[in-house]
């Protein structure tokens, strides 16, 4: 199985675009009976969560034999983000993926879903409060309250 474009995508950190691809030619190794020993599950999997896709996501984990599921500690690890992206455990996001040593694949793709995370959420604490409190926007952010506040100071007001 020719994996090279998901390769591509990820050295050219092309994130938004790995969801799709990766749906295509699991579709496309399907449709000719290719076997997908070598998939890039994890990829996959953190592919649907970085474009905040959890239904795809939750889809993908379901179709997913358990055998594959119990042979990828990183893909456990990338499902584990996500039943906090479904629970709206946003601190448990941030544990989750900080607490993994991630293979090379990933561990660049992880921290640019964390940022990318980090600054959906910040729009949706900007958006919906006019006031909060500092520890509450450590707790959504995943940051220390010293952190938080820098980071509040940092962005100019909208």
């Amino acid at each position: 199985m020719d994996l090279s474009a998901v390769q591509a995508a990820l050295s050219d950190k092309s994130y938004s675009t790995l969801a799709p691809l990766c749906d295509e030619l699991l579709l496309q190794a399907a449709s000719r009976g290719t076997t997908t020993d070598e998939w890039p599950h994890a990829v996959h999997l953190l592919a649907h969560l970085y474009l905040n896709d959890l239904n795809s996501a939750r889809f993908f984990w379901k179709s997913l034999p358990q055998e594959v599921k119990d042979a990828s500690p990183e893909l456990a690890a990338v499902w584990r983000i996500g039943q906090c992206l479904w629970n709206r455990d946003y601190a448990g996001v941030y544990t989750a993926a900080q607490g993994f040593e991630w293979g090379p694949d990933l561990a660049d793709f992880t921290t640019a879903f964390l940022e990318s995370y980090r600054q959906r959420i910040f729009q949706l604490l900007t958006s919906a409060y006019s006031t909060i409190s500092v520890a509450d926007v450590a707790h959504f952010m995943g940051m220390s309250e010293e952190d938080s506040t820098n980071c509040m100071f940092r962005i100019p007001p909208s």
